[in-house]
């Protein structure tokens, strides 16, 4: 029951209202010893005790506070950052020293991502009350420790007051270091930058070397507005010899870049799936290129689709191969037993393959292959039944036998 936030609430809230300033600081104490008190009641002691003109016992509020809730905690950055205005506001530049002390203590534990407040206002104070060289030097750590996205604005911020107290001269070797420590988008920036002081000091070399040098890191496909800039330059400034310079360091950029693939990187996916075309597709993809239709001719039903595509002109071959087809058929019917009429789950038959077997055995029994079907014909002869073969089964053929006919 003693750590309800309710009760302390109402009871601190009771004390700042009706008890008097011994009692108020009592409640809040014994809040702090047995540790049920917030970040906001260390703010409603300490602002307490300032309206009371208690500053010290404040800062000991404040100092217990951050004491309590350290860093990594939601409150920590709260109270430190109103620790150090309370105190800047009551001593300003008269207790140097120990405001500096609170400063270092402050960053020395801060995460990155919550230190640019601070230091920020650690360097306002040393440009106040302090000395140029220090408040530089704040600026510089600001750059080496905050994080990686907020590293370009840091510089930038250094080198602005860089060239505000100690001159333009002087900010040249922060571009240098800030275009080594930032990554390849942010770099490629600061080489602008770099490049456009230098053309504002007539340096047109050193603006050229800073373009030629970020233009390693400046891909063409994502990040024109760059050689737009170096192209505008060597327009202004340049002569025809630079201005190819300029064109074959870009072919050349281009050609390292091919290989990236910007859609996985910036997706976080792994190695992109390759989709296999299938036959069909393929060939489809092909006649399209090739310009050619390959949509499959109807079958004639009934016939089977031979190998050779190309129509037979001549009338003598059309009948050979029907008295062939004839043989076969009945070949067939008299060694499974069975007639010649119609054959429940029979295969269909494909003249060009009967042709081709018929063409290499000729070839082995040279040329006995007609005398043995016409014996064998004979002998089973008495055992087949025949019936004419429908006219359906050689379509358009039939019609032109009997046109020659």
């Amino acid at each position: 029951l003693f750590k309800s936030l309710r009760l302390w609430n109402l009871l601190l809230d009771l004390e700042e209202s009706l008890g008097t300033v011994q009692t108020t600081k009592d409640a809040y104490n014994k809040a702090l010893e047995l540790k049920v008190a917030t970040p906001n009641h260390v703010l409603n002691y300490a602002t307490f005790l300032t309206e009371q003109r208690y500053f010290e016992e404040s800062f000991t509020a404040y100092e217990r506070g951050v004491d309590l809730f350290p860093f990594p905690h939601e409150g920590a950055a709260l109270l430190w950052k109103e620790y150090i205005k309370a105190f800047m506001g009551r001593y300003a530049g008269t207790k140097t020293a120990r405001t500096r002390e609170l400063f270092d203590r402050c960053l020395e534990s801060c995460p990155p991502e919550q230190s640019c407040q601070f230091y920020l206002l650690y360097g306002e104070y040393e440009e106040e009350h302090g000395l140029t060289k220090r408040a530089l030097n704040v600026y510089e750590r600001m750059c080496t420790h905050v994080p990686p996205e907020e590293k370009y604005t840091a510089y930038q911020l250094y080198i602005a007051k860089t060239v505000k107290y100690l001159g333009v001269t002087n900010a040249r070797p922060l571009y240098e270091r800030a275009i080594a420590a930032l990554e390849d988008a942010p770099a490629s920036r600061m080489c602008l930058d770099f490049a456009a002081l230098e053309t504002k000091l007539h340096e047109l070399h050193r603006a050229r070397t800073a373009y030629s040098y970020g233009a390693q890191l400046a891909d063409p496909r994502r990040d024109p507005d760059y050689w737009k800039a170096w192209h505008d330059f060597e327009v202004a400034h340049g002569n025809e010899e630079t201005f190819r310079e300029m064109l074959r360091v870009k072919r050349g950029v281009q050609a390292a870049f091919s290989t990236v693939n910007y859609n996985a990187a910036e997706m976080g996916a792994g190695v992109p799936k390759v989709e296999v075309l299938s036959d069909q597709a393929a060939l489809e993809m092909i006649a399209a290129r090739e310009g050619v239709n390959a949509s499959e001719k109807p079958r004639i039903s009934g016939f089977v689709q031979g190998k050779r595509t190309a129509e037979v002109a001549d009338l003598d071959e059309v009948e050979r191969r029907a008295e062939k087809l004839r043989r076969a058929t009945n070949s067939i019917a008299v060694e499974g037993g069975v007639s010649s009429g119609k054959e429940e789950g029979g295969d269909e038959i494909d003249i060009d393959d009967i042709e081709d077997d018929e063409e290499e055995e000729h070839d082995e029994l040279g040329g006995e292959t007609e005398e043995q079907e016409k014996t064998s014909s004979d002998n089973h002869v008495s055992n087949v039944s025949t019936k004419a073969i429908p006219s359906a089964v050689f379509g358009g053929l039939a019609s032109t036998v009997k046109n020659e006919g």
